[in-house]
């Protein structure tokens, strides 16, 4: 027997035995199947990267290495301009803004053609 029919009879027992053994069993059952799965998805994966990356070891050694790094060349910051705008400036320009705005809307009115008329 090659070893897939082998893991197939077992597989099929475990299914089997779900219904029929104790619920403690059944999730220890499926724990131990878990944990096989895990284990095998990490060796194929481990055994792909390998495949499709063969010179992968140089950079799994360096991984493992800590490096040293360089410090950066001290920067100085540059100069925060200083705004010279003064709180009430800055009111006067919110109210022009808010007067223009008023302005444009009391001429779309009064330049829109009248569409309702008294009857």
């Amino acid at each position: 027997m090659d070893y897939k029919t082998e893991m197939r009879k077992l597989i099929d027992k475990v299914k089997q035995q779900s219904f029929d053994a104790p619920l403690e069993s059944t999730l220890e059952d499926l724990t131990t199947l878990s944990t096989a799965v895990k284990d095998l998805s990490d060796r194929i994966n481990t055994r792909t990267k390998k495949s499709l990356n063969p010179n992968d070891k140089a950079k799994v050694n360096k991984k493992s290495k800590v490096k040293k790094v360089n410090p950066f060349p001290s920067v100085k910051p540059l100069p925060i301009p200083q705004s010279k705008n003064t709180p009430q400036q800055k009111t006067d320009k919110l109210n022009s803004l808010k007067n223009t705005d008023f302005n444009k809307q009391r001429d779309d009115f009064v330049d829109a053609p009248a569409i309702y008329t008294a009857n």
